[in-house]
């Protein structure tokens, strides 16, 4: 079996296992690209409920949640059974002097021996970072995650709804296109040469709302979430004006 077979199984397991058996059920921790897989997958099957979670509205890891009959709501659930949340949120205090990185946590994380899909995003901030885990890591994190890069950090668990912030940094930039089809407003949201953008696309690493797109005239519109892995992130926010020549003036908020 491929990869991408191996997931498709490893979802409809789970699935079965949440209608079986009654109980919330889910997966690991998903990339873009897998969640639009999986998304696509899931859309076609009737009578299954679910939902991507990350820990946090933002997040661009995921798991994918299978909700059983008497779970109306999942965040109302989670929020009344805490107990019953798949994800365990972390916070990691680090040293005073220590400058430490997004790659100086996870390679710590991972030089534990902890799969990355165990493990979700990973905010970081001047005094260390908050990061999501799977429950079946999280004692182990407690007791074994005390240095990263040439830090030395102490970590506890915390709550998303108490300990947990994340300022959402965007920064609002007016660019001219062509027309909306995916490579031109890839080319001028990210600054890249319109070829450049199509090998991005044709490579794979382009995502409108989540789903990964392989077709350069793919039509953009307002609202959408539009990212290139490695690149960033925006979000389109207006195409109401022109200019002189015709052009479209495309308003976003990039996120920094």
């Amino acid at each position: 079996m491929t990869e991408d077979e191996l997931l498709i199984s490893f979802i409809e397991d789970k699935a079965d296992e949440c209608d079986r058996k009654s109980v919330m059920t889910c997966t690991d921790f998903l990339d873009l690209r897998k969640q639009s897989i999986a998304v696509t997958h899931l859309k076609r099957k009737k009578g299954v409920r679910w939902v991507l979670f990350g820990g946090y509205e933002q997040a661009e890891r995921k798991i994918i949640v299978f909700l059983p009959f008497y779970i109306e709501n999942f965040e109302s659930y989670i929020s009344e059974n805490k107990e019953e949340n798949p994800l365990k949120v972390f916070r990691a205090d680090k040293d005073g002097f220590s400058k430490l990185t997004h790659r100086d946590y996870l390679g710590a994380l991972t030089g534990l021996g902890i799969k990355r899909e165990k493990l979700g995003d990973i905010i970081v901030d001047e005094k260390g970072c908050y990061f999501f885990a799977k429950p079946s890591v999280s004692k182990f994190i407690e007791q074994n995650f005390t240095q990263a890069g040439r830090g030395t950090i102490t970590v506890y668990e915390t709550d998303a709804n108490d300990g947990f912030t994340y300022e959402v940094k965007v920064k609002e930039k007016c660019c001219f296109v062509q027309s909306m089809r995916l490579d031109s407003v890839c080319s001028a949201v990210f600054s890249i040469s319109r070829s450049k953008a199509s090998e991005f696309i044709e490579k794979g690493l382009v995502f409108l709302d989540d789903e990964q797109i392989f077709k350069s005239d793919r039509r953009v519109t307002v609202g959408q979430k539009l990212v290139i892995k490695g690149k960033g992130r925006a979000i389109l926010k207006d195409d109401s004006s022109k200019s002189k020549k015709g052009r479209t003036a495309l308003i976003v908020d990039v996120f920094i």
